[in-house]
Formats: C-alpha cells, sequence, structure tokens
C-alpha cells in the first residue's frame, strides 16, 4: 500500500487513539500516537507529521495550549492541526482558531468524516509542495538566465578589453567600456570611475550616465592628490565594500565622497598586484539598494578589469625587459664579478676562520683568519683533509661525525674545543654548512666551515660560574649560621642565659652584616658596570681616611692578636669620593687581616710621593717609577700573611679571581676589583707585591689636589 501520509494522533484515550489509528493505516498513513501533551510535541519535533489531530482535553495541559505552542516552533509552525472536542459551542472554535487550528473534528468520532477530512488536507499539502517545486524550478531558471546573461556580458566584456589594452594608453578607454556595460547591466543611473596606475602618470578617468544630464557634472572627477591618499589609505580596502557613509568614511575620503552626499551608491576598489589603483562608484537609479546578485555581478566584472589591466601592465613590462635583456646580462655580468671581488674582500677581512673544501672535504681555500687561528699558512692547508687539521686525536671522530651530517645536506652548529698546529687547544663556535650544486640542489659538491675563538666568553663563563658557586657558598654560610641561632633561640630560649641569648643574637647581626657586605660588594660593581656609579669631587684628606677606617676594623685584628700599626703623613689632600676611597682602603686592611694568622703584623702608610723622594724605595712602594711627573698621593697595606705566588699576581685584580690555595677564606673575588675600578676613576693606579710564607704588599696611587 502506498502510504499518502505521516499523521500524528494526540489524545489520552487508548479507545479513541486504536481507532483512529486502524482507520488512517487502512486509508494508507503512517500513524504516530502520543498520550500526553509532553510526548506529542517531542514526538513531532523528531519527526515533523504531515498532519497533527490532537485532542482537546488532555490529562497534563489544555489542548488549545498545545497548539499554541506547536505553532511556535519553527519546524512545526506550517503543519495543519485538527482539534478533536466534544466541545460544540461557537466560543471554543473560535479560541481554537485564534490559537492556530485549522479545523475541527466532534466527539464521538464519525470515522468516514476523520478519513474525509484527512485525505482532502493530505491532498492540498501535496499539492502546496508541488507548486512550491515548481516555483523553485522557475526560480532556478531565472537565475541560470540571469546568470548566462551575466557570463555572456562578462565573457564579451573581456575580449573587448583585452583588444583594448593592447598599448597602456587604452587602459581609460577600458576604464570607460567598463562603466558602460556596468550601467547597462544592472540599469543604473550612473557610473564613475578614476584609476591611477603610479605616482608619476596621468589620472585615468571615466563617467557613463544613462541619461543625458541636462547640467552636466564638472569634467574632474577628484584630484591627483585626493588620487594619491586614497589608494595610500590602508583602511581603503575595507570601507569600500561596507558603504560609504560620510559617518563611516575616513577623513581623506570625506572630499571625493561629498560627490554622493544623499545617494546610496556602491564603491569598489580596482586592485592592481594586489595594491588599491582606483575606484568605481556605481549609482542605481531612484537611489535603490543594490542586491547581493548585483554586487557579485559587479565585483566580477570590476575584478576582470584589474586582472586585464595587471596583465597588460606585466606584457608591457615584459617587452621592455626583453628589449634590454643584453644590457642587463651585461651588466649583471659585470655585477657578478664586482660581487665575486667583494666576496673576496670580505672573506679576507672577516675575523672568524673560514675554510671552503670539495665533496671530499679537501681544502681549496681558507682565509687569512683561518691561518691565524689553526696555525697553517694557506698552502698548508689547501689539499690537506679537513678534519685531520685538527691535531686532538679526541676530537677526529666528531669531526667525522659532522662531516656526514653535512654530507645528508644539513647544517651543523655547535661549539668544539680545537687544536692549533702548535698543540694549543681553544674553545671555537663552529658553523659547516654544505655547498649544493646548482644543477642539483639536493647534492652537496663541499662545504664551508666558519670558526669563531669564543675562548675569552668560555673563559668569562668559567669565571662565572666559579664567581656564582663562591657567592651561593659565601651566602649559603651565613645564612646557615643565622638559621641555627635562630632556630637555638627559637627551642632554647628558656633554658639559655642572657649572656647566651645575647651572644646568639650578636652572631646572628654578625652574620648579617657579613650578607651585607657581600650584597653590596655585588651591587657596587653591577653599578661600575652599567654606568651609574657617581664619584663626588672634594677635597678629602687621604690621611683622616686611612685612620678612620683602620680604626673600625682593628676589633677584627684584636681578635686574631694582629698588631695594626698606622704610620701618615698629615695632609695629603686629594680631590676625590670620601667613600668610595674609604671602601678601597677598607677592602686593603680586611684582605690583609683575612690572610694574616695569627699574632702577625699589618702595617697601614700613607704618604707624599713624587720625584724628589730620592729616599723612595721602590720594592717597597710597589709599580711606582720616580720618573713620573707630578706630586701622588701614595697608600700601602703591608702584611706578614700567608702570601701569594707569582703566578697569581698578574690575576689578582681581575673579578671573580681567587688563588686556590686560598678559598678556604671566605670571600668573593671582587674586593680588589671593585678597588682597582674606583682607583683607576680616581685617575690613579693599583700595584701589588708578594712572596710566598712572608708577606704581601698592597698598594695604590691618586694624584694630589693642586696647591692653593
Amino acid at each position: 500500500m502506498i502510504r499518502s501520509g505521516h499523521v500524528l494522533v494526540v489524545d489520552d484515550d487508548p479507545v479513541i487513539r486504536h481507532l483512529m489509528q486502524r482507520t488512517l493505516q487502512s486509508q494508507g498513513c503512517e500513524v504516530m500516537i502520543a498520550a500526553s501533551a509532553s510526548e506529542a510535541l517531542s514526538s513531532a519535533l523528531a519527526q515533523p507529521p504531515d498532519i497533527i489531530l490532537l485532542d482537546v482535553m488532555l490529562p497534563d495541559t489544555d489542548g488549545l495550549e498545545i497548539c499554541q505552542r506547536i505553532r511556535a516552533e519553527p519546524l512545526l509552525a506550517e503543519v495543519p492541526v485538527i482539534m478533536i472536542t466534544s466541545l460544540n459551542d461557537a466560543e471554543s472554535r473560535l479560541r481554537s482558531l485564534e490559537v492556530g487550528a485549522d479545523d475541527f473534528i466532534t466527539k464521538p468520532i464519525d470515522f468516514i468524516e476523520l478519513r474525509a477530512r484527512v485525505g482532502s488536507i493530505l491532498r492540498l499539502n501535496r499539492y502546496r509542495r508541488l507548486l512550491e517545486e515548481r516555483t523553485q524550478r522557475l526560480r532556478v531558471e531565472e537565475e541560470m538566465m540571469r546568470r548566462n546573461r551575466e557570463l555572456s556580458l562578462l565573457n564579451a566584456f573581456i575580449i573587448s578589453t583585452a583588444a583594448k589594452l593592447q598599448t597602456s594608453h587604452h587602459a581609460e578607454e577600458s576604464l570607460h567600456h567598463a562603466c558602460t556595460v556596468l550601467v547597462q547591466a544592472l540599469d543604473l543611473a550612473r557610473s564613475e570611475a578614476w584609476m591611477l596606475l603610479e605616482p608619476h602618470m596621468d589620472l585615468m578617468q571615466a563617467r557613463v550616465i544613462a541619461e543625458p544630464n541636462p547640467e552636466p557634472d564638472p569634467v574632474a572627477l577628484i584630484t591627483v592628490e585626493q588620487a594619491q591618499i586614497l589608494i595610500n589609505d590602508e583602511a581603503t580596502t575595507s570601507w569600500v565594500y561596507r558603504g560609504t557613509s560620510l559617518d563611516t568614511a575616513p577623513p581623506a575620503a570625506t572630499d571625493w565622497l561629498m560627490r554622493y552626499y544623499g545617494k546610496v551608491p556602491l564603491i569598489a576598489p580596482i586592485t592592481i598586484k594586489g595594491q588599491v589603483a582606483g575606484m568605481i562608484a556605481l549609482l542605481p537609479s531612484d537611489n535603490r539598494m543594490l542586491d547581493m546578485q548585483e554586487r557579485a555581478f559587479a565585483q566580477s566584472l570590476i575584478s576582470a578589469l584589474s586582472q586585464s589591466i595587471e596583465t597588460s601592465l606585466l606584457h608591457q613590462q615584459l617587452q621592455r625587459h626583453a628589449e634590454h635583456l643584453e644590457e642587463t646580462v651585461a651588466m649583471r655580468t659585470n655585477e657578478l664579478q664586482a660581487e665575486r671581488d667583494r666576496t673576496q674582500a670580505i672573506l679576507e677581512a672577516l675575523g672568524e676562520a673560514v675554510i671552503v673544501t670539495d665533496a671530499e672535504f679537501t681544502i681549496s681555500y681558507g682565509n687569512p683568519s683561518a691561518t691565524l687561528l689553526t696555525g697553517y699558512s694557506s698552502s698548508e692547508m689547501i689539499g690537506r683533509s679537513w678534519y685531520t687539521i685538527q691535531q686532538d686525536e679526541s676530537a677526529s671522530l666528531l669531526y667525522r661525525s659532522i662531516r656526514n651530517h653535512v654530507r645528508t645536506g644539513r647544517m651543523w652548529r655547535g661549539e668544539v674545543l680545537s687544536s692549533r698546529r702548535d698543540g694549543s687547544t681553544y674553545d671555537a663556535a663552529l658553523t659547516v654548512a654544505p655547498i649544493f650544486d646548482p644543477q642539483r640542489t639536493t647534492t652537496p659538491i663541499g662545504m664551508v666551515s666558519i670558526q669563531r675563538d669564543i675562548t675569552p666568553l668560555k673563559v668569562a663563563e668559567r669565571m662565572k660560574d666559579q664567581f656564582i658557586s663562591n657567592v651561593s657558598h659565601e651566602l649559603r654560610t651565613p645564612l646557615s649560621i643565622i638559621a641555627l641561632h635562630s632556630g637555638n633561640l627559637d627551642t632554647l630560649y628558656d633554658r639559655l642565659t642572657d649572656d647566651q641569648r645575647r651572644q646568639l643574637i650578636r652572631e646572628v647581626r654578625a652574620q648579617v652584616e657579613r650578607l651585607d657586605d657581600l650584597i653590596g660588594d655585588i651591587l657596587e660593581l653591577s653599578r661600575i658596570d652599567s654606568g651609574q656609579l657617581r664619584i663626588e669631587d672634594r677635597r678629602v684628606n687621604l690621611a683622616d681616611v686611612l685612620r678612620q677606617e683602620a680604626e673600625q676594623l682593628r676589633p677584627l685584628a684584636e681578635r686574631k692578636n694582629l698588631q695594626l700599626e698606622l704610620i701618615l703623613e698629615e695632609q695629603i689632600v686629594l680631590h676625590g669620593d670620601p667613600a668610595h676611597l674609604g671602601q678601597c682602603v677598607r677592602n686593603l686592611i680586611s684582605n690583609a687581616i683575612k690572610y694574616t694568622p695569627q699574632g702577625g703584623e699589618i702595617s697601614c702608610e700613607c704618604r707624599r710621593i713624587d720625584p724628589s723622594n730620592s729616599d723612595l724605595n721602590a720594592q717597597e712602594w710597589p709599580d711606582y717609577n720616580p720618573s713620573d711627573s707630578g706630586a701622588w698621593a701614595g697608600l700601602r697595606v703591608v702584611d706578614t700573611g700567608i702570601g701569594i705566588a707569582p703566578e697569581h699576581i698578574g690575576h689578582l685584580f681581575e673579578r671573580f679571581y681567587r688563588v686556590q690555595n686560598q678559598t678556604r677564606v671566605p670571600g668573593t673575588g671582587l674586593g680588589l676589583a671593585i678597588t682597582r675600578e674606583l682607583i683607576t676613576r680616581h685617575g690613579g693606579w693599583t700595584a701589588v707585591a708578594s712572596q710566598p710564607s712572608v708577606g704581601s704588599i698592597f698598594a695604590f696611587y691618586v694624584p694630589l689636589a693642586a696647591e692653593g
């Protein structure tokens, strides 16, 4: 049996539901049943029926309300609803119509009438669907005819435009032709266009009017200055598509858009090589809005115009390029020769070592820096295997691995430890890149290696690591002591005497001062490096500075039973910063206290030094040359400490440097470095003389202030 429709029966009486189901199924309908309003809605939404038979009296809600809810659902709004009711009054039927019911069946149900009404509504549904399908086919046919007409217009436009654009001066004629086609195809009142291909070229303009205008517009649509502003405005490609009201357009476009004030134009850009080169304004008749299809046709035609003009420009460029090809080849040959000479000069002057090899990694070129770095002359390198110039046998495996890596066409970067011809080693940043055959870009025909000596950087890194290790140790030690003593105070407070508590507090304060000194040294060095250190220019008596610093450090010397002696020449006046000079003196005296054993002696002396001092002993005042002109203030600290070996003397004033056998003594290796920096900024210099197990002399010299 052929199915004639899908019917939803909603009734709370199972007998009536069963009878209606059998009756409609015998008519060829597919029947779904529901006993409640909620079940009816869910079933209808899951599979929209062709007709709904709805009982007015349902157990969970009123049938009229369900009908109203069905009409509110977009999927069910057009589904016919027949109300099944025992009510026969006019008011109830009127309410049913108001909520959207299409027909009524009165209980008790006449099943012959039911079959007739359902069949009639289903036939009407089928007729409605057939009419909609026929209407849709007509719309599709009309759309296809419209598209065919537009495609024909576009095809004719492209052919005629291509013919007009054989030379550049026909671009303006093509612009006018585009405006004409748009006016005719879209029933426009007017179309206007302008285009500026290059800043040095003439401004092209076109205007086409559907009907003669008794008061023609001025000839010029836009000035060259306005056109240049618009094509250079980054927002142009966005606002032209959205509309052109004066409220939304950028200020640069306002003057031009005043032509269309009060009208509703469509303005689209003419883009050449991805850049805006001009615009076309379309003004419909009766100031109507162009629909999406008309806009799409306009965009297609304008795109075709843009592509035609761009193709014409590219063709002209190709012709000009072909005409000057021979000259270009000759010029490029000269440029390549000049570039080769320039590359050769760069390689010769380059500070990095550059080595070039063939496919077998036999050296064919090495620049002068490679000679200096490896110790091999150019003639010794050429013809040798690249990796054999590394004398360190332990590195041979690495260099063979690098060679195999580069042979696969990949670049290798890394840091290596290399050896010179004389056996000395150096750290190098190495880059090895393949050289490819121009005809076979995947086949290496050689390689180029670039080495840069990074030994100073590695030394600096190692010094930095040592400094971090020292600072970490120096920070950890006082922090551990502070934690221990504060913990003792916390846990043993009641069992400690007052003297014991004071002693623990003194120890905590001492360690805090030690931390403060360490952090101060680091910050001082940071200020020096960053240029934030300020040196005051005041008259300073160096003897007073020495006396003050020595007295502050005397308790430390007395703890170790050291004899601290001062030898002062009064009124040694110089220009400088008393705080920084005091820091230098304090560093020298504190170092002497640290490295002088119990019961030793420390002598601190400052005096005036000039060439007239014939009794000056150069060994007692290291690095002072009596031939130096001018008067100087000299300060030295002499101790009977452990002394310093000669190989360490030259490094003592370097940052972070510490003598290996003295690392048990607290310190970071910054005090002497800071002292040298500060004394240098005062126009002086520092010096040291020492003998192991005898003692050391640390001194600095600064210029005296002029008398008067």
